[in-house]
């Protein structure tokens, strides 16, 4: 499989699995809402809506998805441009196998794309 047959691959697996964790919210009756929250009382969260709006919400079960953020270096140090210095997120968008790769922290993301890279012929 080459570079382009990868990445699609990998646009189809994430596109597939967002859609079936979609439809398995929507076939148990759980709501869920995307934007950036905080819990505001006991059973309740207030959350910054990704559309722009606002929303508190009361439930007796609340599960917050906190997704994951890359750490970077103090700023001016070495900031992520997604283009030479790349998150994870970056990682998996790049147009081209890269020659060469430097991974900084060895957490289980970082070792991950080291793995995948390395198997494509990257010197890591």
């Amino acid at each position: 499989m080459n570079f382009p047959q990868l990445m699609k691959a990998k646009d189809k697996a994430v596109v597939g699995l967002t859609s079936g964790i979609e439809y398995l919210f929507k076939k148990n009756k759980v709501d869920y809402v995307k934007g950036w929250g905080k819990f505001s009382g006991e059973n309740s969260i207030a959350v910054d809506l990704n559309d722009g709006k606002t929303s508190e919400i009361s439930a007796k079960n609340i599960i917050i998805a906190t997704g994951s953020e890359p750490s970077s270096l103090p700023k001016g140090m070495l900031d992520i441009d997604e283009e030479y210095v790349v998150s994870s997120t970056g990682a998996l968008a790049l147009k081209k196998i890269p020659e060469t790769m430097v991974v900084i922290g060895g957490g289980v993301i970082g070792l991950e794309m080291a793995s995948v890279y390395q198997r494509l012929g990257t010197k890591v």
